[in-house]
């Protein structure tokens, strides 16, 4: 059973093949009647659309046209897209509370505790010794000068 080129076809009539794929089914074209055949009929179809193609002309201002048309669709769609993204953040967070809200509560009313409880021990451990109270004191000092040294040269920026 021969094998066709039926989809190299298409791409030998828009230049889109290799030199190797083009001779290839240049070899094949000399020996099959079947793909001449197809390849007559691509021809025919090509020469048709641009001909039809070339006939068809576009209004002069058809891009302001379209353009209008866009903005148009556009600035309804901005109508209602706050809405519906309000919907989509509302309606979830409504369900939630209502099916685990008392869950949820009492579960960050237990985080909120644990982490006072968590920054007191961290406090008190650090102020027990020494040497770390004085790094954290330094730490704080060193992190404000560099925070008091970028705002005064942003806003010399800003100003000049």
């Amino acid at each position: 059973m021969e094998r066709h080129m039926k989809e190299q076809l298409s791409a030998y009539l828009d230049g889109e093949l290799s030199q190797a794929e083009r001779q290839e089914v240049e070899a094949h074209l000399e020996t099959c009647e079947t793909c001449q055949e197809l390849l007559e009929d691509f021809l025919q179809l090509k020469d048709h659309f641009v001909l039809s193609f070339s006939s068809v002309e576009a209004p002069e201002n058809l891009e302001s046209q379209v353009m209008r048309s866009l903005r148009v669709r556009t600035s309804a769609a901005e109508k209602y897209a706050g809405l519906l993204i309000l919907l989509c953040i509302l309606i979830p967070s409504v369900i939630l509370y209502a099916l685990a809200g008392t869950v949820i509560m009492k579960l960050v009313h237990g985080l909120s505790k644990f982490m006072i409880t968590l920054m007191y021990a961290v406090s008190h451990f650090i102020l027990s010794i020494p040497v770390l109270s004085g790094m954290t004191i330094l730490l704080s000092l060193s992190i404000l000068a560099v925070s008091f040294y970028s705002l005064k040269r942003l806003l010399h920026t800003t100003v000049s």
